[in-house]
């Protein structure tokens, strides 16, 4: 069976699709195959993958409706998928849960700001309401700032498990997705790149 990992958060602009992408790329490279699902109306996984798509290059992203997500894990565990990110809406309940209900992780990528802490209580209680085991990784950090600082007590208090490889806020990012890329193909021995394989070594230990 594939492991299906869930980006998941009720707010817009935390990074989910710039996290999951990076990270799908990054455990292909490991070895994993890897196919991204996205199930976003706004269909941004989708749209990196048409870039991409030219290269020949995995992982492959595969549109889709959350309410056929069964039928689409299935099919791609039977081509052999062993890692499947899930790329899920913002503001739309209804396409989060169909999505938490399937994974094994929920991934749950959180900026180091008052509003987006407040978003994530509420995803949080999400995934603890369906017993799934959730994480949460810190994204477009600063180093050594109090708000980082602030953030992660802050998390540490709801209960929740936090990944202890957190993403900087590297422009790295934004130029590797705008072309269809990961972090670790654009800027290979770059900061970025050895958080996503870091990123990818956590998750899989």
């Amino acid at each position: 069976m594939a492991v299906v990992v869930a980006m998941a958060s009720l707010k817009g602009g935390t990074g989910k699709t710039t996290v999951g992408l990076n990270l799908a790329v990054a455990a292909e490279e490991a070895g994993m195959r890897t196919v991204v699902v996205d199930v976003d109306p706004q269909q941004a996984s989708a749209k990196w993958g048409d870039l991409r798509s030219v290269t020949g290059k995995n992982p492959n992203v595969i549109s889709a409706m959350a309410a056929r997500l069964p039928q689409t894990i299935g099919s791609l565990t039977n081509l052999g998928a062993e890692l499947v990110v899930i790329d899920t809406a913002a503001h739309a309940e209804g396409i989060l849960v169909s999505t938490i209900d399937l994974a094994d992780l929920v991934l749950i990528p959180c900026r180091p700001t008052i509003i987006d802490l407040q978003y994530l209580a509420t995803t949080i209680q999400l995934t603890a309401l369906r017993r799934k085991t959730a994480a949460v990784v810190l994204n477009s950090v600063a180093s050594r700032t109090i708000d980082r600082c602030q953030a992660e007590g802050a998390i540490t208090d709801m209960g929740v498990n936090l990944v202890p490889v957190s993403v900087s806020n590297l422009v790295a990012y934004a130029r590797a997705i705008t072309i269809g890329q990961g972090v670790t193909e654009f800027e290979p021995d770059g900061k970025a790149a050895a958080e996503m394989r870091a990123l990818v070594d956590e998750l899989t230990a």
